[in-house]
């Protein structure tokens, strides 16, 4: 396959579990972007079967597509192998969602940030460590690498990948007929906060459960230890061992969740809403919504919840 300045190869795998809708949604949108365009994006469906039969062509692009059966999706060498060719021969490596895991094989994320999945953070982090992870990014560009985040990322990916090889004025013509926002996301906007219960230590197991009754009071981490039956220093280190939070982030954690969840469901002012999850001061609720979500209340509700209401 020849590769020209308005002919751009990009190949999609098609990998056991991948999820079809990205695999053909991709090549709808590349398809759209395509037309009335001197440039252009051929893409491609690959397997995994036939790596070993396309020898020496390269692409302009690779794209790993999010797996919709299994967080851990298993590569092969052979495809490990195939995709550092690609990389050395000018391919700009793409993954979407799991799909990292499938990149992070190749070591090429090894040192660099990244991005994937917010829900499967924690595990990609400790599978693969040396990978600066940042799943709060819907999209990690590193020009040669790139990482979407979240399974719909798909479409981020496209647009970028459409702004990269044809123009920005495309891209925003694609956004338009395809009604995808082209600004840019967070996925923190999206994720949610899921407490650990399953980490075997039942001290602070106990503590936790009487936080999930007890977080809109006033608490202090001494009260927190007391429940647990733990001394003060003790308590804090195993809790951020048990949870992965501080004690004070993790009952932050669960006054923003039950924030988070007022303004979709219900047409209370943030004012009334902080003070009800336990803030004294609605400006210092405000802050750490805004730092957990990447949105304002006002953003928040307009995006998610009722929107007629002032926050």
């Amino acid at each position: 396959m020849i590769r020209s300045e308005t002919h751009h190869p990009i190949g999609i795998l098609s990998y056991t579990g991948a999820q079809l809708s990205a695999v053909y949604g991709l090549i709808d949108m590349f398809h759209a972007a395509s037309k009335s365009n001197a440039s252009s994006i051929e893409a491609t469906v690959l397997h995994e079967d036939q790596i070993s039969s396309i020898g020496a062509t390269t692409f302009s692009a690779i794209i790993l597509p999010p797996c919709l059966v299994d967080d851990h999706p298993t590569v092969s060498p052979a495809l490990v192998q195939w995709l550092k060719h690609q990389h050395e021969h000018g391919a700009i490596l793409c993954s979407i969602c799991v799909g990292a895991m499938l990149l992070a094989e190749t070591g090429i994320l090894d040192n660099r940030p990244a991005t994937t999945h917010w829900a499967i953070t924690e595990d990609f982090a400790k599978k693969y460590p040396l990978v600066q992870l940042d799943t709060d990014k819907m999209i990690v560009d590193e020009g040669d690498v790139i990482t979407a985040g979240g399974i719909m990322a798909w479409t981020d990916l496209g647009l970028r990948l459409i702004d990269h090889f044809i123009d920005h004025t495309t891209m925003l013509e694609v956004s338009r007929r395809f009604l995808i926002d082209p600004a840019g996301r967070e996925q923190k906007n999206y994720s949610r906060f899921y407490p650990n219960f399953s980490h075997g230590d039942q001290a602070i197991l106990k503590a936790q459960h009487w936080l999930q009754t007890t977080y809109k009071k006033k608490l202090t981490v001494p009260e927190m230890a007391e429940k647990a039956g733990l001394t003060g220093r003790t308590f804090q280190r195993r809790f951020e061992v048990a949870t992965g939070h501080t004690p004070n982030t993790y009952l932050q954690q669960l006054r923003i969740t039950e924030a988070r969840q007022q303004l979709e469901q219900t047409k209370r002012s943030f004012n009334e809403i902080a003070w009800d999850v336990g803030y004294e001061d609605p400006t210092a609720c405000r802050r750490v919504f805004i730092k957990t979500t990447g949105l304002s209340p006002g953003q928040y509700r307009q995006k998610f919840g009722y929107q007629s209401a002032a926050a």
